[in-house]
């Protein structure tokens, strides 16, 4: 019987990079042929005005959900640690792709719209999947730095933006969110945060599957994740 090539494969190969334009750079995972800009417009996001009617809602339950959740950030390697210096604390629903029963329990209105997105997906069942509530502590930074694969979008819904000096660079582009409005940038561009007031930042954090991945190939990623966790290769 002839043997079947697996779904998704990873390839190695040498990677050129410049510090003279502003280019992705993925630093772990390349899926080629996918189109990429460091900022998206929300009306190419079908749920884009549905996320800003639900930002009270949302809101609300960040607000409710903070005083008993446990902030948490998973950020273990050195070279993680070494990109913020202040406070930058994590209520997760999705973490490494893992779903957190204790987010779905306080915030049932957050969970049923992500869970909704379907064109694209919302991403998960991989180490490059997040969704959490982000909370970036008065004076604090991170340092710029690059996504690890181009396989998502990443939104944020801005909660929490205190007035002041606060914001993101990306690509070069400095970028001012506006409380309930949502931004869509490809973060595999290099990007920094930052918030110099006297008070909390705090953002919805999700990503979504990038728009031109089919569902067959998506499903082939996820079963090549699986695959490498089943034989130890990922944690």
């Amino acid at each position: 019987k002839k043997k079947m090539p697996p779904p998704a494969t990873l390839v190695q190969s040498a990677i050129c990079r410049t510090n003279r334009m502003h280019r992705p750079y993925p630093t772990l995972f390349y899926f080629p042929g996918l189109s990429s800009n460091p900022l998206y417009s929300p009306k190419l996001f079908d749920f884009s005005e549905k996320l800003e009617e639900l930002y009270p809602i949302i809101l609300e339950e960040y607000q409710s959900f903070k005083i008993s959740a446990k902030p948490f950030t998973d950020i273990t390697s050195k070279e993680e640690k070494n990109l913020q210096s202040g406070d930058w604390d994590w209520i997760s629903y999705i973490l490494k792709g893992k779903k957190q029963g204790h987010f779905a329990a306080h915030c049932p209105r957050t969970v049923e719209f992500l869970e909704s997105l379907k064109s694209p997906r919302l991403m998960s069942q991989t180490p490059f999947s997040f969704a959490f509530f982000s909370i970036l502590k008065r004076n604090s930074e991170i340092s710029p730095h690059y996504g690890p694969c181009n396989l998502r979008i990443r939104c944020h819904l801005p909660l929490i933006i205190p007035s002041g000096d606060v914001g993101m660079e990306i690509a070069g582009h400095k970028v001012n969110w506006s409380v309930g409005k949502p931004l869509f940038f490809d973060d595999c561009y290099e990007h920094r945060v930052w918030n110099h007031s006297n008070e909390d930042r705090v953002v919805l954090l999700f990503d979504i599957w990038h728009p031109e991945l089919q569902n067959e190939e998506i499903e082939a990623i996820i079963e090549m994740f699986d695959g490498a966790k089943s034989n130890g290769w990922l944690k």
